[in-house]
């Protein structure tokens, strides 16, 4: 074949994509069912267009979404088949009345635990799994495990009293106490994290720095089990988190396949040994599975607890008027500062219940919309015909920082929980989600940062070093918020009142 001869074969190749582009342009900009659907041209051409704020400008799609919809109005269609809505109507249409909807894979992919609860695509499989591991997770359980929460709530406030004036990271401390909560809870074994120099634990420190290959592994899949068969020195600082807890986990979970003593169900059964025992037929768990699931679990575990006390406790300490009357409500309860703390006690206190209501809602929880897959038939969602098999999603902050439902929703206000009206807010507060998929931790997560929130505030005085409101303003969206400034830093003192 001479030169000319391939030359005209790549113009003819040339040629066909073009016209297959431009086919592709015209049918989704005019002749694809969401065409009548507000929001960038762009978007609705390619998914290109999310791919550039979350992987090139790393983590600013919700940022991006949430200034379309200042200028589109409710409903945005930010892909060619996806639309994002910003209300509590739909939000309740699609994860609470939309239950039978599936999960998008091309989302859930990316965290590498397809054989996890969080992970489970299809709403019967997540059923299944979840009927197997709630009473795990039930209040009747949480409250017989609340000693071993408190006993590291009290290492906790032993390591931030011992510290002697020297500044403290919170940020690292609260996510070392929530690590070895959530370790204890799935393994009956701590992972002793808060026993770090400096709270630097390594999976804690470098999990933080692998967050942001999150969008990474969404477009580029294949990178993740790759990485995991990498020798080490290969996988570098984003990836040696997630590989090296994955191979503790799967080194405990090897331990517990070895020896069948430790699949006995005694009174404090762990999660495996519940999976392990599920009666015949309701749900078979490879080792990998078992293994996804504890990794699902540890990571969330760790991060909303960690995020939550560590947006609560800036705003508490950036406010003398709040910090006060915290401390004043605890001290009533409390009279005794060396006294045991109990949650029967301190879950009945109306302005601690407030103080972490308000810290959930600005920490958000998961920030990232969660993608559902409409299915077979067309639906209705907040008024709006959306046709069959469209992927839809509301992120939980449009909820939080609805400003009709909580006025001047940046500024952190405990008592708009304390008013006649607060019952109304419920319907906009949703860190754990909603519906039958809603997250199963919830009433561990309670009993922590309840436990957390009313020690650290009755026993210590802490005072903010080298943190301000500047700090907390922006975060970058990986799933959960990650904040641009500094972490947050105190000086820490045991109480003498």
């Amino acid at each position: 074949m001479t030169f000319l001869d391939n030359c005209s074969t790549c113009w003819a190749l040339a040629g066909a994509s073009a016209i297959v582009f431009g086919l592709l342009v015209v049918h989704r900009l005019f002749l694809h069912h969401l065409r009548t659907f507000p929001g960038p041209k762009l978007a609705a051409i390619t998914s290109l267009y999310k791919m550039y704020y979350e992987v090139y400008k790393g983590g600013e799609l919700l940022e991006h979404i949430l200034e379309l919809h200042a200028i589109y109005g409710p409903v945005v269609r930010i892909a060619p088949n996806e639309l994002h809505f910003n209300d509590y109507t739909a939000y309740a249409d699609i994860y609470v009345a939309g239950s039978h909807f599936t999960k998008d894979h091309a989302f859930y992919r990316c965290f590498g635990a397809d054989g996890s609860t969080f992970g489970a695509i299809q709403p019967h499989d997540s059923r299944i799994r979840r009927n197997i591991l709630s009473p795990l997770f039930s209040r009747r359980a949480v409250l017989k495990f609340e000693v071993v929460v408190q006993e590291k709530v009290d290492r906790l406030m032993s390591r931030l009293a011992d510290h002697h004036g020297k500044p403290i990271n919170m940020f690292l401390a609260f996510r070392c106490t929530a690590m070895d909560i959530i370790a204890s809870y799935c393994f009956s074994r701590c992972f002793n994290a808060l026993d770090a120099e400096g709270f630097r634990d390594l999976f804690v420190v470098t999990t933080q720095q692998a967050i942001p290959s999150l969008w990474v592994m969404k477009y580029f899949a294949f990178l993740l089990p790759v990485s995991a068969a990498l020798p080490r020195r290969l996988t570098g600082q984003f990836l040696l988190a997630f590989v090296n807890l994955g191979r503790m986990i799967a080194a405990h979970i090897d331990r517990i396949l070895d020896d069948t003593d430790l699949l006995d169900e005694n009174d404090n059964p762990t999660i495996c040994c519940r999976l392990l025992n599920a009666p015949k037929g309701n749900d078979t768990r490879s080792r990998r599975d078992l293994v996804e699931e504890a990794f699902s679990l540890l990571q969330a575990g760790t991060e909303g607890p960690g995020n939550a006390c560590t947006i609560g406790s800036f705003y508490i300490l950036n406010d003398p008027i709040i910090y006060k009357t915290l401390f004043e409500e605890l001290r009533r309860a409390s009279p005794n500062k060396d006294a045991g703390l109990k949650l029967s006690v301190l879950e009945k206190l109306p302005y601690l219940t407030a103080v972490i209501k308000e810290s959930l809602r600005m920490s958000h929880g998961l920030v990232s919309p969660l993608p559902r897959i409409v299915g077979s038939t067309n639906v209705k969602i907040s008024g709006y015909d959306v046709p069959a098999r469209t992927v839809v999603g509301v992120s939980a902050t449009c909820l939080h920082n609805d400003s009709n439902a909580f006025p001047d929703p940046h500024k952190f206000s405990p008592d708009r929980w304390l008013q006649p009206s607060s019952r109304e807010l419920e319907r906009h507060f949703v860190p754990f989600s909603r519906g039958p998929r809603m997250c199963l931790g919830i009433n561990l997560a309670w009993c922590e940062l309840t436990l957390i929130f009313g020690n650290v505030f009755r026993k210590l005085d802490l005072d903010l070093y080298d943190t301000t409101v500047e700090d907390f303003t922006k975060f970058k969206d990986f799933l959960t918020p990650v904040h641009q400034g500094r972490n947050l830093h105190v000086f820490a003192k045991a109480r003498v009142d």
